[in-house]
């Protein structure tokens, strides 16, 4: 077989488990009380920031959350895709990722920790966010049986999430951006 017959022969084959994939959330995922956990944490976080976040950081803030955002998602993705973890119960079957905590949780917590005490060293704050997150976090979604290591390691995590923390720290540091030329 060809390069590209091999492709379209695994492009077929992938499309066919996702859909016994999307099949099993229908009948035995979605309305869960895991799914409704997924759904009430993503409301419940973002309804908190909303409500306590500084207003008149708001702009900085959500650069930052964005950016953790679309890294959360990426790196999960790889993950999952790279098969050193999985997730059980996702809110919705379409992203190789369990977007409550990448879209909700991992933002939300680091602009808080941004927001929150902002003269205390970030570099004690990531490490501080990359440790409980690690260690209580991740831990917290395997009991719930969400989120299962395969290949993965808690404290493989550590590094990674100081990293990003840092960057999304970085991001609410800058001055205005530049503007753009016609």
């Amino acid at each position: 077989m060809t390069t590209v017959e091999l492709m379209d022969k695994y492009a077929k084959e992938t499309h066919e488990i996702v859909k016994q994939v999307i099949e099993l959330w229908q009948q035995e995922v979605i309305f869960s009380w895991r799914w409704w956990f997924g759904v009430i944490v993503t409301i419940i976080t973002w309804f908190l920031w909303i409500k306590f976040h500084k207003k008149e950081s708001r702009y900085r803030l959500l650069t930052a959350g964005f950016f953790v955002m679309t890294i959360s998602v990426a790196l999960d993705a790889i993950g999952v895709q790279m098969g050193l973890w999985s997730y059980r119960y996702e809110v919705f079957p379409f992203i190789p990722a369990y977007l409550p905590y990448d879209l909700a949780l991992m933002p939300v917590i680091i602009m808080s920790l941004i927001q929150y005490k902002p003269h205390f060293s970030p570099i004690k704050k990531a490490v501080i966010f990359g440790l409980l997150t690690a260690f209580i976090g991740e831990p917290l979604i395997v009991v719930t049986d969400i989120y299962k290591p395969i290949n993965w390691k808690f404290y493989y995590s550590i590094p990674i999430y100081i990293v990003i923390y840092l960057v999304a720290y970085w991001l609410t540091k800058r001055e205005n951006f530049e503007k753009l030329d016609d």
